[in-house]
Order: structure tokens, then C-alpha cells, then sequence
């Protein structure tokens, strides 16, 4: 260490302490503090944090990443209390700019504060409450944020919270809050607010061998909020993504983009734990069902729906009876009637058999409340949808034109892009619609 130390003679230096480094080691550091840029505590108790504190407090002048990977947090005598110093835990590393946190147990937020940290990424699974509070702290001690990526694996408590307390980062342009309940993460959300943000993202995680919630997206008041403090202008593209894998076993993704870029991703996953990967290789349809009511209606409640010009769908699953079916028809015909005139209408990666007119539905359809009516479309765009066969899913597209028509709303273009798109799809097309293309174009799985 000795040699290596002096070899660096005047270098930056990049340090990774091990839980199983000994003092001795820590000791020859505090000469070479000046050039520590980078100071990574890779799978230590805070104990070991605690001890390296104490032996080299620093002044840090040079540090500009600090990673803090803590894995437990019992100290040596057992009592599972930990000391830290009066003042903040490198506090004198006045240019740190990233600071990466993740920990099994108690974050102890409070014990550190960075005014001029641009980045912050907290990983935390707690076994006990996580307090909404220190992080709000936190957040507020560091109006200088750029990135923050938050994860909280555990119930989340807001004792001492304000109802009306408003954490505001300014200069924040990307925020992720991934929680393992919905609803006490975008009561968190609702606590910050970041005008400056590009790109919000909301995880909500639940397993599988859980019940599909009520609440997998925020409730009104919460979303209300959310809208104002993390989007400067009204959305006007709406994506509702629905992908099924075996793990995570399904994702819903709604993603709302404004024109001035700026996009909000509510994330909902089912996830399978380990011994379940097997036993669910896709969820119930039931499950399905209730994530696209959900997010159905969700748009439909959207504050500012009435500024909504694109709007992009995508539920990859290949219904298998009637019933299902009639249960996304039924959320779709009351997601069209609540939209105005849309420019564009994109579906891709789903089965067509609930947006088709009634002529199309199978003698055993039942359960519709009345047959699915677009909206005014401008553009509508087909890509890779699920139908038994080519020659079946162009009489289908071309029999939802038709009905469109008769209805007195034609689509002005039609775009429908396949693996193989079958001969003369335009011309028949060419009828019903303004304009009508057809390519050829190969699907994968990654696309989407």
C-alpha cells in the first residue's frame, strides 16, 4: 500500500475501501487526501464508514464521487447502535458532485450533506419504515441536483411531514422514484417539485403471488399535484404500453410526453420472485384485464386530456376467449369517447379482435357495451398485430376502415406495417381512406 502510494506521487487517485481492509491501511490516506477524487466503500457495515471517519476526516478537496455500499448495520461491541462524528460524514468533500448510496438497512440520511451534489442515487431495503422526512431533508440540503434516482424497498412512514411541505429542486432534469407501494411513492412525489425536469419516471413493484391492487397508479389528487410540479406545459402524447415476459411478468407502462419534451413514465411491474418463474410464465388474464382498466381510465381522468393529439397502445397479449376480449373493448370504447380529435393513433403489438366492428365479433361475443368507436383520426398506424393469419388481419383492418366510414369518421391515412404484408392491401384500403401504406417489416421481440 506504502509503495503503491508513493508510486501515485501526485495523481489522482480512485480508492475502494474493503470491509476487510485493516486501520493500518486507512491510516497512510489522510497525506494523500488532496488527491482523492473518487472514494468508493465497496460491501461495509457502516461500522467500517464509522471507523474510517474517524481516522481520516479529511479535508477532501479533490472528491468527487462518493459510492457508500452498506450491508449491515451492527457495530463491533453488538449493540447494533452506531456513533457517528457531530458534523455530517464528509463534509469537507465541498466539490462532490455523485453520491451513490445503497444500503440494507437505514440509510442515516441525515448524517451526511453535499451543497453542491449533482447526482444522487439511493438504493435503500429496510426491514423497518423508511421515513419520508430524512430524504426530504436531504434533497432540500442539495439544491444543486441534476439526477436523482431514488429506490425504496419497504413501508414508508410520513410522521413529521407536513401536508403542505414542498421540497423544490430547480435544476433537477432527470427524477426516478421507484417504490415498492404505489401510493406512499407518489405521496413522496407530491412532497418535490422539480420545473425543471425532462424525464420523470414512477415505479410501482408489486409480486406476483399478491392480488392485483386498486391503486397501482396515483389517485387524482396525488396526480393533480404531480402534474404541476414536474411538467411545465400540457401533454399531447399519451403511450399505454402493456408487455408481458416471464419476469417481470407483466410491465404497464403510461407515458406522457408535452411539447416541450418533457415526459412523465408511470411504471406498474408484476414481478416473480425466484421459485415462481416457472409456475407463472404469463399472469391470469384476470390480472391483464384489471392493469388495462386501470390504465384506461387513468388517461381518461387525465387533468389535461383534452390537449391530447397522439395517442400511442400497446397490450402485447393474444386474447383467448370472448370474455376478455369484450373487457378490453369495453375500456377502449370508454377511452375513444373520451378523447377529442386525435392527429395520430398508433397500435402496435396487439390483437386487433376488440377495436373491430360488430360485424367482425364471433357469434359467442358477448359482454361489449357498445361496439368501439374511434375517435376522429387523422393518422392511424397498425404495426405488427396479432391475428391468426395475414389474410384475416388485412379483412380485418380493412373492415375497420370500412366502419369507419359508414360512420362518418374515415381515417384520412391509414400505415399498417407486418412481417409480410399481403398483396393488393393498399388498394383495398383505397376506398375507405384518404391515403393507405403498406411495408413489410420484420417484428422483434425488442422492438417493444
Amino acid at each position: 500500500m506504502t509503495t503503491l502510494l508513493e508510486r501515485a506521487k501526485g495523481s489522482a487517485l480512485d480508492v475502494i475501501v474493503s470491509r476487510k481492509d485493516p486501520i493500518g491501511s486507512m491510516t497512510l490516506l489522510p497525506p494523500h487526501n488532496n488527491q482523492i477524487r473518487y472514494l468508493d466503500f465497496a460491501c461495509n457495515n457502516w461500522v467500517d464508514i464509522q471507523r474510517f471517519s474517524e481516522v481520516n476526516p479529511g479535508p477532501f478537496p479533490l472528491l468527487r464521487t462518493l459510492i457508500v455500499n452498506a450491508v449491515e448495520e451492527i457495530n463491533l461491541d453488538g449493540t447494533g447502535l452506531i456513533t457517528f462524528p457531530s458534523l455530517p460524514l464528509f463534509s469537507t468533500a465541498v466539490t462532490l458532485d455523485k453520491f451513490h448510496l445503497h444500503t440494507e438497512g437505514s440509510p442515516f440520511l441525515s448524517h451526511f450533506a453535499f451543497p453542491n451534489l449533482t447526482t444522487f442515487e439511493l438504493f435503500a431495503v429496510l426491514g423497518e419504515e423508511f421515513h419520508a422526512s430524512e430524504l426530504l431533508n436531504f434533497l432540500e440540503a442539495s439544491p444543486m441536483l441534476q439526477a436523482v434516482d431514488v429506490k425504496i424497498a419497504a413501508n414508508i412512514s410520513f410522521e413529521g411531514v407536513p401536508p403542505e411541505r414542498v421540497v423544490v429542486l430547480p435544476n433537477v432534469e432527470a427524477f426516478c422514484l421507484d417504490v415498492t407501494d404505489g401510493g406512499p411513492g407518489y405521496r413522496i412525489a407530491a412532497h418535490l417539485s422539480c420545473p425543471s425536469a425532462k424525464c420523470t419516471s414512477f415505479v410501482h413493484e408489486k409480486d406476483i403471488d399478491e392480488t392485483t391492487p386498486q391503486d397501482i397508479f396515483p389517485t387524482l389528487v396525488s396526480w393533480n399535484t404531480i402534474v404541476r410540479q414536474y411538467a411545465t406545459s400540457p401533454a399531447e402524447e399519451v403511450t399505454l404500453e402493456i408487455k408481458i415476459d416471464p419476469n417481470p411478468v407483466i410491465t404497464c407502462s403510461l407515458i406522457f410526453r408535452s411539447p416541450d419534451a418533457t415526459v412523465i413514465n408511470l411504471i406498474f411491474r408484476v414481478i416473480a420472485s425466484d421459485e415462481d418463474e416457472d409456475e407463472f410464465d404469463l399472469p391470469p388474464m384476470d390480472m391483464h384485464n384489471e392493469v388495462f382498466s386501470q390504465a384506461s381510465k387513468f388517461i381518461r381522468d387525465h387533468p389535461q386530456l383534452a390537449n391530447v393529439k397522439r395517442l400511442r397502445i400497446c397490450h402485447s397479449f393474444l386474447s383467448i376467449g370472448s370474455t376478455e376480449d369484450a373487457h378490453i373493448a369495453n375500456g377502449l370504447g370508454r377511452l375513444f369517447k373520451s378523447l377529442g380529435p386525435l392527429e395520430e393513433l398508433t397500435i402496435y403489438c396487439c390483437d386487433l379482435q376488440p377495436y373491430l366492428p360488430p360485424s367482425f365479433h364471433p357469434p359467442e361475443f358477448s359482454g361489449i357495451e357498445e361496439p368501439v368507436v374511434f375517435p376522429l383520426v387523422k393518422d392511424l398506424t397498425i404495426t405488427h398485430p396479432l391475428f391468426s393469419s395475414d389474410e384475416q388481419c388485412v379483412a380485418a383492418i380493412v373492415g375497420l376502415a370500412a366502419w369507419q366510414h359508414l360512420l362518418g369518421a374515415p381515417f384520412e391515412r391509414v400505415t399498417v406495417r407486418m412481417g409480410r404484408t399481403p398483396a393488393a392491401m393498399a388498394e383495398r384500403l383505397g376506398p375507405w381512406v384518404g391515403a393507405a401504406y403498406c411495408y413489410d417489416e420484420m417484428w422483434l421481440k425488442n422492438d417493444y
